[in-house]
């Protein structure tokens, strides 16, 4: 057997086995048709993937569907199954939540298909951005001393990012390339031993990982310690998923030994994440040093932890504003499903007039993408300082909800019905369309069609799996395609081109010229 048919089969599998248990767990006709509409919109994914050359000839668009699919479908009925849970609990209106996204799935996933057989009929054509971008040094692969150049300019980034203002979220964009080290692996799967000195790098690898996590809890940013490992993990799931290699014992050993030091961790590591949250309140009070101290002195102290699970547990779900729907606080953070039903039970109550207010302020999000000198220099009249929230913050607020504030998590969905009405899934395709062919730049096709992804595709993977065609807002897709995604290619090349400058290949390694140029990810 194929890993990929190993991976898939698993997936399809444990979607069918969620079911019964499902029924088990509770039989009422609603907890059971929100687990038939999971079950179907779930296994379409799974199928067209299986099924078709997507994730061969069109990597990262395809990763961003079955990512749709992961954090709002299958991963409800998954994680919700092994805490033996209904889907359907702590869910405004459960039918009409997994009705409406497996519905948009399913338009983003029709538009996958003819955006393959009808946009992507010449695949070794260069076009005028892939030409841009070729110039630009993305399609080459980096040497393995570019990486750790890269990494640790992304590194002292976060150092610089700490404050609040304009020149910390200038250095905050370059933090991406903190995890340009984790690629060394992947380059070592693909490339072979003659990529660099494996045994030393892997060393240097572990050591990094330990410096990242201090740096974590030092900064108090939870995201630092996981965006890696995470990177990683969806890599070489898409390759996996990609390859024909079959699956060995050696495999099956080795996904074993990880699956049970996550098991064993996974305490641990939710001890440490509810530490930080605690510890959230010293941020920018206290020294790194300090800030350690103070996290590491909570982490001995369980009854605390308890007790501040408890109490947040209680008022997420009696407060007038409910996030609470996956009990684990790490898996939280990867299902998105209640979220969406939040903003759809708001985007519901909404009044024309509500609407109205709430158009004007989504345009205002959407000029927030153009830099605050340029927005002042043309004149717009719109202040950035005043948008001080989320999308997700109005639409709870128009929906009869406290003032805006607090930076919930939106969702692109009710922002678009409540906007466009039944004209948003035509407005939705469309959008669908122009991501997928953004994102999939940062792949080079061959003359059969078999795509590579480029190394900032695969600093990417992670941001594209999780938001890639589901963002919190309308202004998500504006501001990837105005700003975000030319921003990650100005930096990612900037940085690179330093870092051959700075960086010279030893006479006995391999020479940068020789790695292949668009050998990325197979």
């Amino acid at each position: 057997m194929t890993v990929r048919r190993a991976i898939l089969g698993t997936l399809i599998a444990l979607t069918l086995l969620a079911f019964p248990a499902q029924f088990l767990i509770d039989s009422s006709a609603e907890n059971m048709a929100c687990v038939c509409i999971i079950l179907t919109s779930s296994l379409a994914v799974f199928l067209y993937v299986g099924w078709t050359r997507a994730l061969e000839l069109q990597p990262i668009s395809t990763f961003a569907v079955l990512g749709f699919c992961a954090i709002t479908q299958f991963g409800a009925i998954f994680v919700q199954t092994l805490a033996w849970t209904p889907v359907s609990k702590s869910l405004y209106a459960p039918l009409s939540t997994f009705a409406t996204l497996a519905l948009y799935l399913l338009i983003a996933l029709l538009t996958h298909a003819a955006y393959r057989f009808v946009f992507c009929s010449k695949p070794a054509r260069t076009g005028f951005f892939r030409g841009l971008l070729g110039k630009a040094g993305l399609y080459q692969t980096p040497s393995c001393g570019a990486l750790w150049f890269m990494g640790g300019l992304g590194l002292i980034t976060f150092f610089l990012a700490r404050h609040e203002g304009p020149v910390a979220k200038f250095f905050m964009a370059f933090n991406f390339l903190a995890w340009t080290p984790f690629l060394i692996p992947v380059y070592l799967r693909e490339v072979g031993d003659s990529y660099c000195n494996a045994s030393r790098n892997r060393l240097f690898l572990g050591l990094y990982i330990m410096v990242i996590g201090f740096l974590g809890i030092a900064l108090n940013m939870r995201g630092i310690m996981f965006v890696g490992a995470l990177t990683v993990a969806l890599l070489f799931l898409l390759a996996g998923m990609r390859g024909r290699a079959r699956v060995t014992r050696r495999s099956l050993i080795a996904l074993g030994a990880l699956l049970t030091g996550l098991l064993v961790f996974s305490g641990p590591i939710s001890d440490l994440t509810t530490s930080m949250v605690i510890a959230r309140q010293w941020r920018g009070k206290l020294s790194p040093i300090e800030m350690i101290k103070t996290t590491y002195g909570i982490m001995q102290r369980p009854a605390l932890i308890a007790a501040v699970r408890a109490e947040s547990a209680a008022s997420a779900r009696y407060a007038a504003y409910d996030e609470y729907y996956i009990a684990n606080p790490v898996l939280a953070r990867f299902v998105t499903t209640k979220y969406h039903d939040n903003m759809l039970h708001f985007a519901a109550a909404m009044t024309d007039s509500d609407k109205a207010m709430l158009a004007d302020i989504s345009v205002k999000f959407m000029w927030s993408a153009i830099p605050g000198p340029l927005l002042d220099a043309l004149h717009i009249g719109i202040d950035k300082e005043v948008l001080n929230g989320s999308v997700g913050d109005y639409l709870r607020y128009f929906g009869g909800a406290k003032r805006p504030g607090g930076h919930v998590v939106g969702s692109i969905f009710a922002h678009g019905i409540a906007l466009f009405g039944p004209l948003f899934p035509f407005i939705y395709a469309a959008l669908c369309l122009g991501l997928f062919g953004m994102m999939d730049l940062l792949t080079v096709r061959s003359e059969s069609g078999a795509a590579t992804v480029s190394a900032l595709g695969m600093l990417q993977i992670w941001t594209y799996f999780s938001s890639g065609i589901v963002y919190d807002g309308l202004q998500g897709p504006f501001h990837f395609f105005v700003r975000n995604f030319w921003q990650a290619v100005l930096i990612y090349a900037l940085a690179f081109a330093l870092a051959r400058m700075v960086v010279r290949p030893k006479q006995s390694s391999v020479r940068e010229p020789n790695l292949p140029p668009v050998r990325q990810f197979t």
